[in-house]
């Protein structure tokens, strides 16, 4: 996929995680939207799971997603690796797993959903991925979370969200 360098977006913006509230997803595991690009399917977010939570649902990835863990550590049912504070990770599209977390603390992460369709996960009813399929985590569904900070690019170009804007180039810039 290319730049399309003539539809550039013209907008920069940070957005403050501190600021967002933590909106439930599963039983002690939360998410924060923090920019949404549907243009392209991209998420990035913020993801936390309480100490004693249960296993996040076990899921298979229909996106991409690329995350640095910045509080405590979690791991895969289906698997023996810990990913620690400090520890980037990737996961492919087609991996299968169920993650979970019995650090004393929980753990929490930042990332990225990557996804050439508009539903990223596909969530199922036991760590199988021939179990029945019990919903799907889109898009639409961080759009629905979103905070009023919440940068989104919409797919007609529109930008929404009260961050703080670092550049504007609306009025045009000239492109090499």
């Amino acid at each position: 996929m290319g730049l399309n360098l003539g539809q550039l977006e013209r907008i920069t913006a940070d957005v403050q995680a501190n600021d967002l509230d933590w909106v439930e997803v599963a039983d002690g595991s939360y998410f924060k939207a923090l920019t949404i690009h549907v243009p392209t399917n991209t998420v990035a977010y913020a993801f936390r799971m309480d100490a004693g939570a249960p296993d996040f649902p076990s899921h298979f990835h229909i996106c991409r997603a690329m995350s640095f863990t910045t509080k405590g550590w979690f791991g895969y049912r289906e698997g023996a690796n810990r990913v620690e504070n400090g520890m980037f990770s990737y996961e492919a599209a087609g991996s299968f797993h169920t993650p979970f977390s019995d650090c004393s603390e929980g753990f929490e992460a930042r990332g990225i959903f990557e996804g050439d369709s508009e539903i990223l996960l596909q969530n199922h009813a036991a760590p199988d991925p021939n179990s029945e399929i019990i919903g799907y985590l889109t898009l639409q569904d961080f759009i629905d979370i979103a905070s009023p900070s919440t940068h989104i690019v919409h797919a007609d170009g529109r930008i929404s969200g009260e961050p703080h804007f670092k550049y504007d180039f609306s009025g045009g810039i000239s492109v090499v």
